[in-house]
């Protein structure tokens, strides 16, 4: 398996062939040839001839990199499939970019061979970022997530070269982010993590280079301008978010306290909750749903608004009057981590706080009009 640094994500596939012209081991000719296959992932292959095999004797690399930073490796993994070594990356080529395959032989073969590739650009709008969530300016101190949502699937793979966060005054705060990239299937919604180990008190991170934010400081989280849709079109600008950090946050989310409006029997107004504090803004449309007094779930559609203090659901039909139940999954967390099982810190020297990971119910009746 061949291993490297940047992973890439789905444009149309590419198919690069290279064709071993002349049989045996001991002198080599090759052919290059690149062309788009709509049914296949992108693949680079190397091809022994109809009349030749393999030599156990040869030795075969292969690199795929960035033609401008020859150092910066694809990640892949090589196969062997009868006559034919087939590198599949772990995502695929990005739009725009240049990559260069390199070969190298041993047994009396040249010692490399490489072409470059451009993968074309593809003409389309430039990029912009819809949101960012939390949407409020203040957050805790011991903040732990960001999701940052995209008009266009985004180019993958260098994440910690497209955001910083900086202080107020400007200067970067160092490593604040973790490194591993979460994206949504269409490409569109990055979850961005400050690391866990700097926002968690008294791990090593935490210790040796101290929290992401302090209480009270300013912060500017910054998306590059250069930052590029996987049709090859950076957003142009760059994109700031200002934050204010507040004080840590180590209590869970008390759900006893939500308020909540009950809607009307034959109508289709929303269930409204108040969530008394900004909680997270993608499990808020994952762990909440609503279901008869019997548990079976309603069809509809949630609306989360008020800075995540707020959240609201609107049936598909009309209510029906009777029992009715909010559940709402454990591992609902606010913005720092602390989910109703549990919270994100736990003082070792203090008795552990209980928690259960079954779901919890909020009843309610709807009556009639």
């Amino acid at each position: 398996m061949f291993r490297s640094l940047i992973p890439l994500r789905t444009v149309p596939p590419l198919l690069v062939l290279l064709a071993l012209m002349a049989a045996g081991c001991a002198s080599y000719s090759y052919t290059w040839r690149f062309r788009t296959d709509e049914d296949l992932p992108h693949q680079i292959t190397l091809t022994a001839p109809a009349d030749g095999a393999w030599s156990s004797a040869a030795i075969f690399q292969l690199k795929v990199a960035l033609a401008d930073d020859n150092a910066t490796q694809v990640l892949g993994q090589v196969t062997q499939r009868d006559r034919t070594l087939v590198f599949t990356p772990q995502f695929p080529l990005m739009a725009g970019q240049t990559y260069r395959a390199t070969y190298t032989f041993g047994d009396g073969g040249p010692a490399a061979l490489f072409t470059d590739y451009r993968v074309p650009a593809k003409t389309t709008a430039a990029p912009r970022v819809t949101d960012i969530f939390p949407s409020g300016q203040t957050v805790p101190a011991n903040h732990l997530k960001f999701y940052i949502h995209f008009s266009q699937p985004m180019q993958q793979g260098n994440l910690l070269q497209q955001v910083r966060l900086l202080h107020g005054n400007g200067s970067e705060v160092p490593e604040p982010f973790r490194e591993t990239e979460l994206w949504s299937p269409d490409g569109r919604r990055l979850t961005l993590w400050f690391h866990p180990g700097r926002q968690k008190t008294g791990v090593n991170l935490n210790v040796e280079l101290g929290p992401v934010l302090e209480s009270g400081g300013i912060y500017h989280l910054v998306l590059s301008g250069k930052w590029a849709s996987t049709a090859g079109v950076p957003l142009g600008l760059d994109v700031r978010k200002t934050l204010r950090a507040g004080a840590p946050d180590r209590a869970q989310p008390d759900v006893a306290r939500w308020k909540y409006l009950p809607p009307e029997a034959g109508t289709r107004q929303p269930l409204q909750l108040e969530l008394l504090e900004s909680l997270d803004w993608a499990l808020l449309h994952s762990q909440l749903t609503v279901e008869t007094g019997e548990g079976q779930p309603l069809a509809g559609e949630i609306a989360v608004s008020g800075q995540e203090t707020r959240w609201a659901f609107t049936p598909a039909q009309p209510w029906r009057a009777g029992d009715h139940r909010i559940t709402i999954g454990a591992v609902l967390e606010d913005l720092a981590g602390n989910n109703l099982e549990r919270p994100f810190e736990v003082n070792l020297q203090a008795p552990t706080p209980t928690g259960s990971a079954a779901p919890r119910h909020l009843p309610f009746v709807v009556r009639p009009r």
